[in-house]
């Protein structure tokens, strides 16, 4: 069995892309996304209702995403908003309540080798 490889010392192949994830409580208040360079976020909805997300700091609602809830019949599937250079500039608040939003950053979503 092949060692698993702890660093890119030496290698051909270099991951440059730093992948973060996390997780919050979504509220009725909107809130922005943890301050994290990227150039993408990928989200899931856990809250148990539906979530809407605003971005560049446009917090009309004609121009808002909403992210239905997830059910048995209709399984939890990422949303991704892309052509960021900061995950704070996503903003996130529930239609009702509180619930748990998850979200990961990344810069992109394959790993080229240089």
């Amino acid at each position: 069995m092949a060692d698993t490889p702890t660093t890119n010392y030496g290698s051909a192949y270099y991951n440059i892309n730093q992948c973060l994830s996390f997780n919050g409580v979504a509220t009725t208040t909107l809130s922005g996304f943890f301050f994290t360079p990227c150039s993408e976020v990928i989200i899931w909805n856990q809250t148990g209702q539906i979530v809407y997300l605003y971005d560049q700091n446009r917090f009309a609602d004609e121009n808002r995403l909403a992210i239905p809830a997830a059910a048995a019949a209709n399984p939890l599937m990422p949303y991704v908003i892309r052509g960021l250079t900061n995950a704070d500039q996503v903003s996130a608040k529930t239609a009702s309540g509180n619930g748990t939003i998850y979200w990961r950053s990344q810069f992109f979503s394959s790993n080229p080798s240089r």
